[in-house]
């Protein structure tokens, strides 16, 4: 019998742009489930909108049509522009044991702790993206005009017992190819917190790049049983 090689079409290539939600869990009105394709808008979102699919067409460029200024058409997303090293994403279950005399071995496994990790590194030091690295909420302050203009974030000390800042995540990378021409896949995280180090430097033969980890935390809505971390949704351009 010949053996099965596998399918060469079912392998993926290519970094993915990344997005983030540019209001954050201490905006008030903040919507805590903008779903990448399911269209939303008005004064539910409080005139933030999430597009929705557009046959034929990748959903990166779907979101960078909208407007990222607030108003009837601001986004729900802004695009981080360039990241260096793609988009690494840890899945990582722990399992504790049971044992009993009779075995030598385990005789079960129960998942004991879960923890899901997004990591990256910014290639384009806005303060919109150092805001996010950061892990503080808002956006920058705008001051002056002309060429007294100034844009200025705070460097935070925090408080105790302050509310950590969760922001909504978006990744759109290729999918598998397999009986289509072209397809994609989006990553969508509902909760993503920046909860490790971040350093950077600024060196004179070195471009500056702000790496950055953030922690998916699960959602407790019961209207996200199965999917309490988020999505990902393959999805078809071209057949």
């Amino acid at each position: 019998m010949a053996q099965n090689t596998g399918n060469a079409k079912n392998i993926i290539v290519g970094a993915a742009p990344l997005f983030l939600s540019i209001e954050d869990s201490l905006t008030s009105g903040y919507n805590a489930s903008m779903i990448p394709g399911t269209a939303l808008a008005g004064a539910a979102s409080r005139n933030i909108k999430v597009p929705a699919f557009v046959a034929g067409t990748e959903y990166w460029k779907t979101l960078n049509g909208l407007d990222v200024a607030s108003g009837a058409d601001g986004a729900a997303y802004r695009n981080v522009g360039f990241t260096n090293n793609g988009l690494q994403i840890t899945y990582n279950p722990t399992y504790d044991s049971v044992t009993v005399d009779q075995l030598l071995d385990t005789a079960k496994l129960f998942k004991s702790a879960m923890e899901v990790m997004i990591a990256t590194e910014m290639s384009e030091g806005t303060l919109e993206n150092v805001l996010a690295v950061f892990g503080q909420a808002g956006k920058p302050t705008n001051a002056g005009t002309g060429n007294t203009e100034t844009d200025t974030i705070g460097l935070e000390a925090g408080a105790l017992g302050a509310a950590p800042v969760e922001r909504q995540l978006v990744a759109i990378g290729q999918a598998p190819t397999e009986g289509v021409t072209s397809s994609e896949r989006i990553y969508y995280g509902r909760r993503v917190l920046s909860v490790q180090q971040s350093q950077f430097s600024l060196a004179r033969t070195t471009p500056t790049t702000f790496p950055v980890t953030f922690r998916l935390l699960p959602s407790g809505d019961s209207a996200h049983a199965g999917k309490e971390y988020g999505l990902i949704i393959d999805r078809t351009l071209v057949v």
